[in-house]
C-alpha cells in the first residue's frame, strides 16, 4: 500500500513522530482530515463527528446510534484516503477503523509515566499530581470508546506490529523504526491486497448510506461479495429485503460485483 496507523497516547509524540514519518517516506499524514472529508460527503458538522471519535459514550449513547452512524461516516473516509496509498493515520482508532485491510503496519506509541507528567506539567501549568490524575482519565476514557465501539482495549498490544515507549526510545530512533517495518514484505501492497481495500471501501460507503434508512444494518466483505446484514422478524424479512435493495440500485455500484442482503429471523 503501504498504510502507517499510529495509535498514540497523551503526550506520546505521537504526533509529531507521525509527521516525521511522513516526511521521511513522502507520505501523506493525516488525521483530522478524515474528519473534514466526512463532514463534506454527508453533511454533518465536523464538531458531531470528532465527539464521536473522541468523546467516551454518556449513558443516552447507549440508546443512540447516532454516534455508530458517524463512526461509520469516519470509517467511510479513511478508507477512501488509504486507496490513495501512502499514508500515515495518527489518532485513536485507526487499526480498528481499518480492520479487515491487510498490509496495514498497526503502531502504538506510548511514553513512560515520566516522560507524559513531565509534559502535561509543563503545557498546562498543573502539578504533578493533578497531570497523572488527568492522564489517567485520559487513558480510561479512550479504553471505554473503544470498549463502547469494538469491545477491545486500545492498550492492548497484541493488536498491533509495532509498539514503541518514548523514553528509554527517542522520537527519532522510533520514527526509524516505523521507517525501517513499513519496508519488509509483509506491509507491501499486492494485487490481493488491493482488491480488498476497494471491496471493504464500497462496503463502508453503503453501510454509511443505508444507515440513513436502517441504524442497525452492516455490511460486509464475504470472499468476493459485499453482504448486508440486518436483524427482523420472518414476517418483516421480504419488505426489508426489497426496501434495501431499491436504496440499493440508486447507489452507484460496480457492474461486477455482486451484493448479498441477508435478513437474519428474531
Amino acid at each position: 500500500m503501504p498504510v502507517i496507523t499510529i495509535t498514540r497516547a497523551s503526550y506520546s509524540h505521537g504526533r509529531m513522530i507521525a509527521e516525521k514519518v511522513a516526511r521521511e517516506l513522502d507520505y501523506q499524514c493525516i488525521s483530522q482530515e478524515i474528519i473534514s472529508l466526512a463532514s463534506q460527503q454527508y453533511d454533518i458538522p465536523e464538531n458531531w463527528l470528532r465527539q464521536a471519535i473522541e468523546d467516551a459514550p454518556s449513558l443516552f449513547d447507549h440508546f443512540s446510534y447516532g454516534k455508530k452512524k458517524y463512526l461509520a461516516y469516519i470509517r467511510s473516509a479513511l478508507l477512501e484516503y488509504a486507496a490513495g496509498d501512502n499514508i500515515v493515520y495518527h489518532g485513536l482508532a485507526g487499526h480498528l477503523l481499518l480492520e479487515g485491510v491487510p498490509n496495514v503496519l498497526r503502531v502504538i506509541i506510548s511514553a513512560n509515566i515520566e516522560e507524559r507528567v513531565k509534559i502535561e506539567v509543563e503545557r498546562k501549568k498543573v502539578s504533578e499530581n493533578e497531570a497523572k490524575k488527568n492522564i489517567k482519565k485520559f487513558d480510561k476514557e479512550r479504553k471505554k470508546w473503544a470498549d463502547y465501539f469494538y469491545d477491545k482495549d486500545p492498550w492492548n498490544t497484541s493488536m498491533y506490529d509495532l509498539a514503541l515507549v518514548i523514553g528509554g526510545m527517542s522520537v527519532d530512533d522510533a520514527v526509524q523504526r516505523i521507517i525501517e517495518t513499513v519496508k519488509l514484505p509483509a506491509f507491501q501492497t499486492t494485487e490481493e491486497s488491493k482488491h480488498i481495500l476497494k471491496q471493504n471501501s464500497l462496503a463502508a460507503k453503503m453501510k454509511s448510506d443505508l444507515m440513513n434508512f436502517y441504524s442497525d444494518i452492516d455490511v460486509v466483505v464475504e470472499d468476493s461479495n459485499i453482504v448486508v446484514r440486518i436483524e427482523r422478524s420472518l414476517k418483516q424479512e421480504e419488505a426489508v429485503v426489497e426496501d434495501i435493495n431499491s436504496i440499493i440500485a440508486e447507489m452507484e455500484i460496480p457492474e461486477e460485483q455482486d451484493i448479498l442482503v441477508n435478513v437474519i429471523s428474531v
